[in-house]
């Protein structure tokens, strides 16, 4: 998390951001650089040429007609990589070699020979690799997280994570990529789910051992539309994961987390129940009725918050200046990434998939 102050970033240069994307996504990362103290956007880059004008006006920022001339500036320092998933292996790549530090959206790539890449190119040419899962940046996660680390809830026995989200065929047919495995890299669960993958594991711990089924119900896409998975943790604790773009009108997703002395329920963006007896010190949560709980993505991708983005460009702008890893470096990025792999290979095979 961002450990310095607004008034110690202003003694320094700003960083120079670039983005390469122009999606809704990339959206919020300009507006996070542009509401960050110590980070400026210099440049832009798209797939579709033809509309740079357009792009140049909307972001405030030039846009250059390739990526390679995006690279060869020497002002930016620092790239943001909002492209389709499939993309960002090669293009985390490029700009590691032309020396540029790296936040790249969620998934990190694909496959885990493309995220051990990433990881290993990037620390070859000491630059930084952050990865946007940004719920690891909510102040309430955060404190769950410390806890949960020190015993709160005693030992954990059961986690699950469960997305009912609803995405519409419009939102597949906005982008060609939409819903493909060679650039979407998977559906309910890759796309949408890895952010829930994410928040599950860093409570839980890794996971050893994975059962799955996937099908495709509602939507004529290549990859699945709805997916089940059981879980067994390395501590020997079971979960299970349920994901869904199909599930009108949408709702919020759920993270849940127990063990022998207490419990975590996170409902859409809120921390909906929190309960220890064996640490006092832990604020009592309020359990919220259905009515109260913000539903976040559940039925469109622009319902999260711009916060979480401004937080992870805040702490990558420290991060730079602290000469320290960011909030979720592309380590802890692969993470989720494996379990979503090995949750696709067995729905695949139809046999227990083996993490560890």
């Amino acid at each position: 998390m961002e450990t310095g102050s607004a008034s110690d970033v202003h003694l320094e240069p700003s960083i120079g951001f670039a983005i390469v994307g122009a999606g809704m996504i990339a959206e919020y990362h300009a507006g996070a650089i542009a509401e960050t103290p110590g980070a400026r956007l210099v440049a832009l880059c798209r797939a579709d040429a033809v509309r740079a004008a357009e792009t140049e006006t909307r972001f405030g920022a030039p846009c250059e007609p390739t990526y390679a001339a995006l690279l060869a500036r020497r002002d930016v320092e620092a790239v943001c990589i909002c492209t389709p998933s499939g993309l960002h292996a090669e293009q985390t790549v490029a700009a590691a070699l032309a020396g540029k530090h790296v936040l790249v959206e969620k998934p990190m790539a694909l496959t885990l020979t493309e995220a051990d890449t990433m990881i290993e190119i990037c620390r070859e040419k000491q630059v930084l690799l952050g990865v946007a899962l940004q719920r690891r940046t909510d102040p309430s996660f955060v404190a769950a997280q410390a806890a949960i680390a020190e015993g709160a809830l005693g030992q954990l026995v059961l986690g699950g994570v469960t997305v009912p989200y609803l995405r519409t065929q419009d939102y597949y047919r906005s982008a060609a990529w939409r819903g493909t495995w060679r650039l979407d890299g998977g559906g309910a669960l890759m796309n949408q789910g890895i952010h829930l993958l994410d928040l599950l594991l860093w409570y839980m711990g890794d996971a050893a051992e994975v059962q799955a089924q996937m099908t495709t119900l509602a939507h004529p896409i290549e990859v699945e539309d709805c997916v089940t998975a059981t879980v067994r943790f390395t501590n020997g604790a079971l979960g299970s994961v349920a994901a869904t773009t199909a599930a009108a009108p949408g709702y919020p997703h759920r993270v849940e987390v127990y063990g022998d002395q207490g419990g975590l329920l996170i409902a859409g963006e809120q921390i909906a129940r929190w309960e220890s007896t064996s640490m006092s010190h832990i604020p009592r949560v309020t359990a919220t009725t259905a009515s109260e709980v913000e539903l976040g993505a559940g039925s469109s991708p622009r319902g999260i918050s711009g916060e979480g983005h401004r937080r992870l460009i805040a702490d990558f702008v420290y991060a730079l200046r602290e000469k320290r890893p960011p909030i979720v470096p592309g380590t802890e990025g692969r993470r989720s990434l494996a379990l979503a792999v090995a949750i696709y290979e067995a729905a695949r095979t139809g046999h227990s998939v083996m993490l560890t």
